[in-house]
C-alpha cells in the first residue's frame, strides 16, 4: 500500500519578487551614489580643522544677516518662527595656505548648529576634509546628517534584497502542506 502524497502549495509570483529585489537595488544604488563624495573625501582627501567664523540667518525675501559675534547671535535666535534658517560659515587653511571660506552644508532652525565660540571663548572647530585639487569640495565627517540619509537608503535597499531574494528562492519551491485531520 502507497501512502497518498501530502498536497504541496507552490508561492508563484516570482516576477513580483525579482521586481522587489530590482527596487532594493535601486535604493542602495541611490544611497551609495549619495555617499560616494564624501566617503571618498573622508579616506582620499586632506583632513583639517575648520573654524567658525561667522553665521548667516537667511529667510526668503528677508536680506541675509552675517553675525560674526556671539552676542549678535543670541539677540537673533528665533525661538519661535522657524522659517528662518541658521548657516554655520567655516574657513580653514589647506596644505598650500589657502584660505577657504565654506558654508556647512546644512542649516539649522531656531539656532545655528554651532556657536561662534566653545566654553573657553576660543573659537568653535569642527573636522572637515576636503580635495587637495580642489579645496572647495568639502565634507564635514562630523555632521550626522552626512551619514544618515544615505545610509538609511543603502540599509532598506539592502533589506530590500535580502527579503525579495528569499521570496524569490522560495517562489517556485514546492512546499509541502500539513496533512488536515480528518473527522472519522
Amino acid at each position: 500500500m502507497t501512502q497518498p502524497s501530502s498536497p504541496t502549495y507552490t508561492p508563484g509570483f516570482s516576477r513580483c519578487k525579482i521586481l522587489f529585489v530590482a527596487g532594493g537595488i535601486a535604493l542602495a544604488m541611490l544611497g551609495f551614489s549619495l555617499i560616494m563624495e564624501p566617503l571618498y573625501l573622508v579616506l582620499c582627501g586632506r583632513h583639517t580643522q575648520a573654524e567658525v567664523c561667522a553665521v548667516i540667518k537667511t529667510k526668503p525675501g528677508i536680506p541675509d544677516k552675517v553675525l560674526t559675534h556671539p552676542r549678535q547671535v543670541l539677540l537673533e535666535l528665533e525661538p519661535q518662527d522657524r522659517s528662518y534658517l541658521f548657516w554655520n560659515e567655516f574657513k580653514f587653511q589647506t596644505e598650500t595656505g589657502q584660505v577657504i571660506v565654506t558654508r556647512a552644508p546644512i542649516a539649522s532652525r531656531l539656532k545655528p548648529l554651532y556657536t561662534l565660540t566653545d566654553a573657553d571663548g576660543l573659537p568653535t572647530t569642527d573636522l572637515v576634509c576636503y580635495n587637495p585639487h580642489d579645496p572647495r569640495r568639502i565634507t564635514f565627517p562630523l555632521i550626522v546628517s552626512t551619514w544618515f540619509a544615505p545610509g538609511i537608503l543603502i540599509g532598506i535597499g539592502l533589506l530590500a534584497i535580502g527579503v525579495g531574494a528569499t521570496l524569490f528562492h522560495w517562489s517556485k519551491i514546492p512546499i509541502e502542506l500539513p496533512p488536515v485531520p480528518t473527522g472519522s
